[in-house]
């Protein structure tokens, strides 16, 4: 290729690559796609081109193209943590693991290639690599805030709740008003003292952390709930829609994976409550699962489903359950109001570990026995309180759910126009070890 010709089309990707950083994707995109059409090995331009596609939401396009750069130009330091962040953004985290490692091998000392590695090491649940290659990044860049806050993650997941602490308020010293790294030191401190739980007095230290939290960001919702909720004397009715919503938005990527860590079997258990409820399955009844999260359930309602619908307040969590392909539709919506709209809409409503958001629990019980059909059916979890006897008692707890006696909630199933209501104690998963106190009720309208 001529040298002139060489030359203008170095011009061409520099100009793009500016475009590119002012956020001019499409004319960035154009004069990529000029580029490779004259010269398809071109490494930089496959590269930033597959930056390019992943930004615009088409990740499988990215990789192909960065991977294409690299069969160019293997020793090409950002295209390898480029690729490395797409698999992790795609929890790929195997092949951002691999990715990751090969960057640190053509920079030892580049600490955000370590960072980054620990964290996909973390999501595989390689908890003792991922806490040597947070210390390793940390090591090589005490600044890096972003390091810290991921070793704080991988110890808070390891449990080793007292290196978390530490690694969060590294992080906060060097980023005040970090809100990662406050909810994450929160959470830790709280597993701390719940693990020698004497009664609500032993969170003077989770208190703390929440007020040094609202003291960098006093209008953060999420903190000045959970500081009502380790109080132990909140009137909140519910928690509020938008900490219910930023809460699972975060915690999406890493909900499934959770829950399998506190051995959650509801999905398992629901097959042979189903058949109890409604007999085999023909496919033939009208659901709605409430709360619906990822979809976890989704799979054990599909054979009785004639039509399967979702409903959700995080949008992370409903994209989640879209993958699955199992749902007719998915609305992304605060309960009691899409059942308020739907009267009459379904057979049967499930609500599995939903309604420990919801205090009181008149509004969506009422909401849900006008949008059963007649003789519709209702199938739900909660948390039982201690105060089994207490027909009045609900309880915001310092986790921030809340707990319900077995006489609060029958007591209003009927005050809603349900019958053949039966409440039974049983656990779905476990906390700090020990298995959660929950009760299992159904209910059906006469």
């Amino acid at each position: 290729m001529p040298a002139n010709h060489v030359a203008k089309l170095e011009s061409k990707f520099r100009h793009a690559f500016t475009l590119h950083q002012q956020g001019k994707r499409k004319q960035a995109g154009k004069l990529y796609r000029t580029v490779l059409k004259s010269r398809p090995d071109h490494s930089g331009a496959l590269h930033y081109l597959g930056l390019l596609s992943h930004q615009e939401g088409n990740s499988k396009e990215a990789i192909r193209l960065m991977r294409s750069a690299l069969r160019q130009q293997p020793d090409n330091f950002d295209a390898m943590m480029n690729l490395g962040n797409v698999y992790q953004e795609q929890e790929q985290f195997s092949e951002a693991t691999e990715c990751y490692r090969k960057a640190i091998e053509l920079r030892p000392t580049e600490a955000a290639a370590l960072s980054n590695l620990s964290v996909s090491l973390r999501r595989q649940e390689h908890l003792k690599e991922a806490i040597e290659a947070g210390l390793s990044a940390v090591a090589l860049d005490p600044e890096y805030l972003i390091a810290w806050y991921n070793l704080g993650n991988a110890y808070k997941v390891a449990q080793r709740f007292k290196s978390a602490i530490t690694s969060y308020q590294k992080a906060i010293e060097l980023k005040p008003d970090l809100s990662l790294a406050h909810d994450g030191l929160c959470q830790s401190t709280f597993q701390l003292e719940h693990r020698s739980l004497f009664g609500r007095a032993s969170f003077s230290k989770t208190k703390k952390a929440y007020e040094q939290w609202l003291a960098c960001e006093p209008d953060n919702a999420l903190a000045q709930f959970m500081l009502e909720a380790i109080g132990g004397k909140s009137r909140l009715l519910r928690a509020p829609d938008a900490v219910v919503r930023n809460m699972f938005d975060q915690f999406a990527p890493s909900f499934e994976t959770h829950l399998q860590s506190l051995n959650y079997r509801l999905p398992q258990m629901l097959t042979p409550l189903l058949e109890d409820l409604l007999g085999p399955p023909q496919a033939s009844v009208k659901i709605v699962d409430g709360g619906c999260g990822t979809g976890l359930c989704a799979a054990a309602l599909k054979p009785w489903a004639r039509s399967l619908t979702g409903v959700d307040l995080s949008t992370a969590m409903l994209e989640k359950a879209r993958q699955k392909a199992l749902y007719d539709a998915l609305f992304e919506a605060e309960l009691t109001t899409f059942m308020q709209q739907h009267d009459g809409a379904f057979d049967l409503a499930v609500y599995a570990d939903t309604l420990c958001y919801f205090g009181d629990l008149q509004d969506i019980l009422h909401a849900t026995a006008e949008a059963l059909d007649d003789q519709g059916t209702l199938l739900l979890t909660l948390e039982a309180s201690a105060f089994s006897q207490d027909v009045t008692r609900y309880q915001l707890q310092p986790q921030g759910r809340y707990t319900h006696s077995p006489s609060y909630v029958e007591n209003t199933l009927q005050a809603c126009g349900f019958a053949h209501i039966l409440i039974r104690s049983d656990s779905t998963r476990t906390e700090v070890g020990r298995p959660v106190d929950g009760l299992l009720v159904s209910a059906r309208k006469p």
